[in-house]
């Protein structure tokens, strides 16, 4: 069942699921990870998984503390550049990140983002909905396009003047 129009993430803007909730989203990636990461060479596999969470994250800002949300966006950043690092270097990178006593994680509802630029967008052109209703086939490349919008977004909203 899809949902309606007025059934819209507030952190995102994406279709909600039947749910009502829209961490299920990142949860049916995950679902279709199971099915086509297997499929694919593991540094491929790895690099889509990397996309589809950290993309999620990125639109759910709510759930990450300011200095993860910063850290997760050069990483996004650096891995859809002309020369990304591997794979290796950014799980390394990112335990460290998250070692130790280190907090990422917030509790907060949706509609808290006051640790983030009210700039942050809360519509994106490209959400986790969208990228659910692609073809299994297509999903790494469909993880990929949604960072690069992801990151589009991002530019153009912070450009924009604060009002």
């Amino acid at each position: 069942m899809s949902a309606t129009r007025t059934d819209r993430c507030a952190e995102c803007g994406g279709a909600l699921p039947t749910s009502g909730d829209c961490w299920t989203r990142l949860h049916e990636l995950l679902e279709i990870e199971t099915r086509v990461l297997p499929t694919l060479d593991p540094q491929a596999g790895m690099r889509a998984h990397f996309f589809a969470v950290a993309t999620y994250q990125l639109q759910h800002p709510s759930r990450l503390t300011r200095e993860a949300l910063d850290g997760l966006h050069a990483a996004v950043d650096a891995m859809t550049g002309a020369s990304p690092p591997p794979i290796a270097h950014l799980r390394r990178d990112t335990g460290r990140f998250a070692a130790g006593s280190r907090k990422v994680t917030r509790s907060a509802p949706p509609t808290d983002r006051s640790h983030i630029d009210r700039r942050w967008p809360v519509s994106w052109s490209v959400t986790a909905h969208d990228v659910t209703e692609e073809a299994e086939t297509e999903y790494p490349d469909a993880v990929g396009r949604w960072a690069v919008a992801t990151l589009a977004d991002l530019r153009v909203a912070m450009a924009a003047t604060s009002r």
